[in-house]
């Protein structure tokens, strides 16, 4: 087989996109609020509409400047994107907050079995002690411009194509200048509306970020994925790190030379914290939202890819966690994936639920039938818009024959190194083959041999056979058990056994024995031999990566080709919805600085039920009463518990110190991390979560079940002050005991 690559892959970042226990360990119930304050609106709202919003009547009790200055400094310098979560500086020597789990590799990768930060916590007695938080960057937002002009006007004319391919010319084009321009500035170009408006992003980018103080893991992550997406919640979810630059004040990467970054504005803490009625705010940088996507989309989410990707993640955790079973190491080294492949799952589980109870694409469809009206109601827009919805649902109807497929391939692509390390061993005897002038990327042979070596000599040691290979077990199983995926190849050879699931793990156990890819020897050998002496190998490694490769590689073009032409479809049909309902609209999340705004409030999930919006430490230690290891607790809580050694942060009106906090904003993925503050602006939590309920905000908010978490303030400072014994990390942050 020939090769038609469009991107060479050696190593790829893993990208990694829970039923509620109705446990009573909140404040006492004393039911919603009788004259609660009026709903926010729906929306995660970019810095340029900000000013348009009217947050005094809300409740703000600063000015709208304060939280967003154009022309000096405000909250949102306070800012940062740290990885894929927000983060926030609260003191002026460079310290950030975020969550426990934001920075959870990253203390794993610091943490050994002898020195466990990740289970037993970390505190840098002072700034020399603290420890490198390697890969991880912050990225502080100064400065945005709106190049939609430009990058339209480039397209005007053009092909669905070349319209796709200008699109991402021009935004790079634009990147580049901008970052030529400015010393020190990283740009992006943002969609903000699909096919129609084009944000030029501008960032400071610190590479040196180090961990200051990490609480133990029974508490930045008590309840596990028992609790996770659910309320109550008593989980300490917070970790406090410091940014560095170099001594002149210039990005740098690590260096013991470096000093604390100096941000234009910092986030003074409240250390009185919040309560049930009152008004809050996020900043931050949500991921996605899809809520002005059609209902095509939507159907597709609920029938193809949330199904496949839930069952696959679903088999891969349980392996995961047998692989570690009775291997503390291999547990540790397998700990954040498996964190992260659990997040998902669950959050999957809650998206389908939740899309089947309010029938969320009947709503659509309805919604869609509405417009159908309105558009052939008049002749003008029957022209324009006649049959867009028609070519809209045609143009999905493909992904829902290959979607699975797809995605199952996708799978193994992103999550098995030896399916990449083979990869590039078929593609490279395949293009070796072929004329330098006739290769797809015009690779010579010298930049072959280059990657080659790559591979043989660094990524090869990288390889985990045995973690690899219950990834292949995994996803195979998981396929197998969706009817459409039994009649595809590779998955058919099995679908006819005996026993499906043992067939796949003997197949594999036998490939992974048998192949040249386990001895490096014999896999530098194999590039020698050219395409035909490499399949005459009959290595069922070999024959499956060239399998999934290729056909992967064929239905990424498929999808490609659908989403440039859905890029366009759906720019009209916002333009013709707008048109209709005659409102604002605020554009889907894009991991973009946001603002969104509510109330800290309780709420109803199911009959008879009313959840109070703050849990206490009370809560902590009756869960700590259960037989699951998920709820241990360390025994100094225990006995600051039982001497009731609270300090300030205990609140009469709650009768404890506060632990969860829950509130009606409107956050998503990426949101992890955002600092919950007050009317005055002041920090009072930060964000970690969202109930399960509200699971489904990707697709649409609603007041009624969207609510998200985050951990009070006052809990993150006790924990720091007595389980911690950071009391020069309170003095910081201005807090007096």
């Amino acid at each position: 087989m020939r090769a038609n690559i469009h991107t060479w892959k050696f190593i790829r970042t893993i990208l990694l996109f829970t039923l509620p226990v109705l446990f009573i360990g909140a404040t006492t119930p004393t039911g919603p609020d009788p004259i609660a304050p009026p709903a926010p609106d729906e929306g995660m709202y970019p810095l340029s509409e900000i000013a348009k919003l009217d947050l005094a009547s809300a409740g703000l009790e600063i000015p709208v400047e304060e939280i967003y200055n154009p022309n000096g400094a405000s909250l949102v310098d306070a800012l940062a994107r740290v990885g894929g979560c927000t983060g926030s500086f609260v003191s002026a020597e460079g310290l950030i907050i975020t969550n426990h789990h934001c920075g959870f590799d990253f203390v794993r990768r610091a943490s050994t079995v002898e020195n466990n930060y990740l289970e037993d916590g970390f505190l840098a007695e002072t700034r020399a002690d603290e420890i490198p938080a390697e890969g991880l960057d912050c990225k502080i937002t100064v400065g945005y411009e709106d190049v939609s002009e430009r990058v339209l006007a480039a397209v005007e004319g053009l092909d669905v194509a070349a319209r796709s391919r200008k699109i991402a010319e021009v935004s790079r084009q634009i990147e580049a200048e901008a970052e030529a321009a400015e010393a020190g500035v990283d740009a992006e170009v943002k969609e903000m509306f699909i096919g129609r408006s084009y944000v030029l992003f501008k960032y400071n980018t610190i590479n040196d970020v180090r961990l200051t103080y990490v609480p133990p893991r029974s508490i930045g992550e008590f309840g596990g994925e028992r609790d996770n997406w659910i309320w109550p919640r008593h989980t300490g979810d917070f970790t406090f790190m410091r940014a560095y630059v170099a001594p002149d004040g210039s990005y740098a990467s690590y260096s013991p030379d470096n000093v604390p970054y100096k941000p234009k504005r910092h986030i003074r803490v409240n250390a009185d914290g919040a309560h049930d009625g009152d008004f809050v705010f996020i900043l931050g940088y949500p991921g996605t939202t899809f809520r002005h996507r059609p209902a095509a989309f939507v159907d597709y989410h609920e029938r193809v890819r949330l199904p496949l990707i839930s069952d696959a993640f679903g088999e891969i955790i349980d392996a995961f966690e047998e692989l570690g079973e009775d291997d503390p190491e291999r547990a540790l080294e397998l700990a954040s994936i498996v964190k992260s492949l659990a997040n998902v799952y669950k959050n999957y589980n809650g998206k389908m639920l939740g899309l089947r109870r309010i029938d969320l694409v009947e709503r659509k469809k309805e919604e869609e039938r509405e417009l159908r009206a309105f558009i052939d109601a008049t002749p003008e827009l029957a022209d324009k818009y006649g049959g867009l919805l028609d070519e809209i649902d045609a143009t999905y109807e493909p992904l829902f024959s290959f979607g699975k497929e797809r995605l199952a391939y996708w799978t193994i692509d992103r999550l098995v190194g030896s399916h990449v390390a083979l990869e590039s061993l078929v593609r490279y005897v395949d293009l070796k083959g072929i004329p330098e002038s006739e290769r797809p990327e015009k690779l010579d042979d010298d930049e072959l041999e280059a990657k080659k070596h790559q591979l043989l000599n660094f990524y090869y040691d990288r390889l985990d056979f045995e973690r690899d290979r219950a990834t292949y077990v995994a996803v195979f199983r998981a396929a197998l058990e969706h009817p459409e995926l039994r009649t595809v190849a590779p998955f058919s050879r099995f679908a006819d056994a005996a026993d499906p699931n043992a067939a796949v793990e003997e197949f594999f156990r036998e490939a992974f024995e048998s192949s040249v890819l386990v001895d490096r020897d014999a896999l530098a050998a194999a590039f020698e031999k050219t395409h035909d002496e490499l399949v005459a190998l009959n290595d069922p490694l070999v024959e499956t990566t060239r399998r999934v490769a290729y056909r992967l590689e064929e239905l990424d073009a498929r999808k490609a080709e659908i989403d440039e032409t859905l890029n366009l479809l759906e720019a009209r049909l916002l333009d013709v919805k707008k048109a209709w309902k005659q409102e604002r609209f605020i554009p889907d999340a894009n991991s973009t600085l946001r603002l969104t705004y509510g109330y800290v409030r309780g709420y109803s999930p199911v009959d008879a039920t009313y959840y109070n919006p703050i849990t206490t430490l009370k809560g902590v230690v009756e869960k700590s009463y259960i037989d699951d290891p998920v709820y241990d607790v360390p025994e100094i809580l225990y006995k600051l518990y039982e001497r009731a050694a609270f300090g300030r942060f205990y609140d009469e009106k709650v009768g404890g110190v506060p632990v969860g906090l829950l509130y009606n904003m409107d956050t998503t993925g990426g949101n992890s991390g955002s600092p919950i503050l007050d009317s005055k602006g002041r920090l009072v939590g930060v964000n970690f979560d969202r109930a399960y309920e509200a699971t489904i905000n990707d697709y649409a908010w609603d007041e009624s079940y969207s609510r998200s978490i985050g951990v009070d303030i006052r809990y993150v400072l006790w924990t720091a002050w007595q389980v911690g014994g950071a009391d020069a990390l309170l003095a910081e942050l201005g807090v007096d005991l």
